[in-house]
């Protein structure tokens, strides 16, 4: 009886150790992720690092297309301001044009009732020298 409890005591030492071994084996492994995790969490942070970095370029980008956007405003209201000018000045242009054929037709038309006047006078005076 005491052989098989010293065999049983033997094999319960090698079942001890074989879960030793196994527990060693899993402190490695546990010790790789976790070293694996570290890593992770630097490129993780790295990353965050990086975002911030972009976050503020689009800021600075955003607030960079507003400037161009209100300079392109003020650009578009002086330009629309040359246009306005022009436009008044081409009215004045055509009013003057109206205007001016306006007195002209006036003119003619003064002319063209005098001439006919005289023309009445003259015949009307030829036919008085022929009585």
């Amino acid at each position: 009886m005491e052989k098989k409890i010293l065999e049983l005591l033997i094999g319960l030492d090698s079942e001890v150790k074989g879960l030793k071994s196994e527990i060693g084996g899993m402190k490695s492994q546990i010790g790789s992720l976790k070293s694996e995790m570290g890593g992770v969490k630097s490129q993780i942070g790295s990353l965050k690092s990086e975002m911030a970095g972009m976050k503020s370029e689009i800021g600075s980008m955003k607030s960079e297309m507003t400037g161009m956007k209100s300079e392109m405003h003020e650009r578009f209201n002086v330009v629309d301001e040359r246009f306005d000018k022009v436009d008044a000045k081409l009215d004045g242009m055509g009013n003057q044009y109206e205007l001016t054929n306006e007195s002209r037709i006036t003119e003619v038309d003064f002319l063209d009732n005098k001439v006919n006047r005289l023309e009445k006078e003259i015949f009307i005076m030829k036919s008085n020298i022929k009585n």
